[in-house]
């Protein structure tokens, strides 16, 4: 997808998701078969569906079930660390990184493998389509998806990154 109609639903994913953390919920299953579009049009507008595995949590409390699809899933929950709202913001890294680029981040056709990728090894751009993607949308992906996740960008923060000027 091109970068600049990324963007524009990239700003809305994180508009969306901020909202629901803003009154407690974690999705905890975000991934591109969970967005749904207003229409077929090029400016339809991205809505988040199948809340079966949110959960509401309160602003200090941290969730330690082990949901989500792996591919998407952030690397505390795999590892079964107490974890929050940032694992949406890693799932939100996953998608845009996989509009770009067809595939997803830490993929195998092992789900092992993938799990092991998620966890352990570094994220990379091996894709040709990145040598002409943006550096602030590299950046901006790379900030989405740091495995520490006290270290990984809030929603606030990212809807102010460069990519977004």
């Amino acid at each position: 997808m091109p970068e600049e109609h990324v963007k524009e639903l990239l700003i809305q994913l994180i508009l969306a998701v901020r909202y629901l953390h803003s009154f407690g919920i974690v999705h905890r299953d975000l991934k591109l078969e969970n967005i749904m579009m207003s229409s077929k049009e090029n400016n339809a507008i991205p809505k988040l569906v199948d809340f079966g595995l949110s959960k509401i949590i309160g602003p200090n409390e941290k969730a330690s079930e082990p949901f989500g699809t792996v591919g998407y899933v952030a690397p505390e929950v795999l590892k079964r660390q107490p974890y929050s709202f940032s694992c949406d913001v890693w799932s939100l890294g996953c998608i845009v990184y996989a509009l770009i680029a067809g595939s997803l981040p830490f993929d195998s056709n092992d789900e092992r493998e993938t799990k092991r990728l998620t966890m352990d090894e570094p994220l990379v751009f091996v894709e040709d389509v990145w040598k002409t993607t943006s550096k602030p949308c590299k950046d901006l992906i790379t900030k989405f998806l740091i495995k520490d996740q006290h270290a990984r960008i809030t929603l606030d923060a990212a809807i102010k990154h460069p990519f977004f000027d």
